[in-house]
């Protein structure tokens, strides 16, 4: 293997470990909005079930509360979830371009080998045919030689 494939080959292999810490942050991400969309659906359901109940009302404001603060505690870890998945999208995408680079690297050479080795065989092909004409060239000039000699010494 040579060394612009093992280059290429471990830079694919830094890009797929990108794409999956960035899927495991875009998981965290959505674990997080779900979490956030659970507790409104708690607090709803509470002040429901506060309305109907006489005795309800005292409890549900502590926990109104105490649900606000965890909510804003998970906004802030959805802020931060979504600053890392952005980031981790910058990296997959540099990881990316960076692989891009060998890739496009490895089919230039490859190209330009190609090349060389249809320059060479064309080449060797053109000789052949060169040598070929030359041996025919040659050929009949024996042949008029010879048959000049022959009409002559009749």
């Amino acid at each position: 293997m040579t060394p612009l494939r093992k280059l290429i080959r471990f830079h694919r292999h830094r890009l797929d470990e990108k794409r999956r810490a960035l899927r495991l942050l875009e998981e965290r991400e959505a674990a997080v909005q779900q979490d956030i969309q659970t507790l409104d659906d708690r607090v709803l359901a509470e002040q429901h079930l506060a309305r109907q109940s006489p005795s309800g009302g005292a409890a549900y404001g502590g926990f109104v509360r105490a649900s606000l603060d965890r909510r804003a505690s998970l906004v802030q870890d959805l802020h931060k979830a979504s600053e890392a998945v952005l980031a981790g999208h910058d990296e997959v995408r540099e990881a990316f371009a960076e692989l891009k680079r060998y890739e496009i690297c490895l089919e230039a050479r490859e190209r330009r080998a190609l090349e060389e080795r249809n320059r060479r065989e064309q080449s060797a092909a053109d000789e052949t045919a060169i040598d070929r004409h030359r041996r025919r060239r040659d050929d009949d000039g024996r042949r008029r030689l010879q048959s000049g000699i022959g009409e002559t010494a009749q």
